[in-house]
């Protein structure tokens, strides 16, 4: 009576260390900005800690999103399954990755290397440009796909 049922067992498999290693990611990254903030940012301008900022924030999402989306590919229900054997999801799959990692790359690069001539709208504007771009492109991929597949 003391044991979980089998299928409860295969739902929670892998569970506990990935929660585990999410705390302490989380932990370690709060714990790396405050150090930061506090004995290394003054050395730098703002550009320069907002790329760092985004640099750490790509270093939490890598580590924490590979065993969270194994974990969640392995727990697929069926009807997920049959959306990633349909024409043209996996490619748009891998290219949602793709543009996403350039947005995020090319702002690390703009604030580290290129940002501190300008002000901070100028900035500001590199931004939401570069967010337009990266978000017309995922729609440009995903709205045709939507539209022959989606409800």
């Amino acid at each position: 009576m003391d044991e979980e049922p089998q299928y409860m067992k295969n739902e929670s498999e892998g569970l506990a260390w990935r929660i585990s290693l999410s705390i302490l990611v989380a932990v370690g990254w709060l714990a790396f900005l405050l150090i930061w903030l506090l004995f290394y940012s003054s050395q730098y301008p703002w550009e320069k800690n907002v790329a760092v900022f985004l640099l750490s924030l790509l270093v939490l999402v890598g580590i924490l999103g590979v065993p969270w989306a194994y974990w969640a590919f392995r727990k697929q229900t069926l009807p997920e399954k049959e959306m990633w054997r349909q024409k043209g999801f996996q490619w748009r799959f891998f290219a949602s990755i793709l543009i996403g990692l350039s947005f995020i790359l090319f702002l690390i690069y703009w604030f580290w290397a290129l940002a501190e001539p300008y002000g901070f709208f100028q900035n500001l504007a590199i931004f939401i440009i570069t967010l337009l771009i990266a978000g017309g492109l995922a729609a440009a991929l995903w709205v045709p796909w939507g539209m022959k597949y989606g409800p």
